[in-house]
């Protein structure tokens, strides 16, 4: 949609394939690069940036920093780098104790999270690239109509295989 919604200019939403208790890192990674794809557009069509795609990269980068210091996705390995908690019986998260780790271990982290920002808005800069037509044919559909729903979507770019 390009009608805003509060700070936001527009939104997109990109619903759960199905009820999911587990992500796949590649899932994961192909979150972020949609994520990254507001950004890489501007990059592409205007050649400039704006503060628009803050949350989305806001949301990326959270993302990111989960697999990394949550899910051990990363090449620092399977291990949980943040803090230690569990649920109680009200359900109500109860800590353990706070993420600890050493000044060279969050540089090591934060390496990691930009290393998987980078390559995912790097792919999303090519997928903008590759699909710029369709792109710009979206870009008239919202400017008829502000906001697309999957039909129309779909009758835009095609359904999507094994939907």
């Amino acid at each position: 949609s390009i009608v805003a919604r509060g700070m936001s200019l527009g939104h997109t939403l990109i619903p759960p394939a199905a009820d999911r208790t587990h992500e796949t890192r590649t899932r994961i990674l192909q979150q972020i690069t949609a994520m990254l794809g507001g950004r890489a557009a501007e990059k592409i069509v205007f050649d400039e940036m704006t503060s628009g795609a803050s949350n989305d990269i806001e949301q990326a980068t959270r993302l990111a920093r989960a697999m990394v210091v949550d899910f051990g996705m990363s090449d620092l390995g399977p291990v949980n780098l943040g803090p230690q908690y569990d649920i109680d019986e009200m359900g109500k998260a109860q800590w353990y104790e706070p993420a600890q780790v050493s000044q060279a271990m969050q540089e090591k982290i934060d390496k990691e999270i930009g290393k998987i920002i980078d390559a995912a808005y790097k792919e999303a800069v090519e997928i903008v690239k590759g699909q710029r037509k369709i792109l710009d044919k979206i870009v008239e559909g919202l400017l008829v109509k502000e906001t697309l729903d999957r039909d129309d979507f779909e009758k835009i770019v095609g359904k999507k295989n094994g939907s």
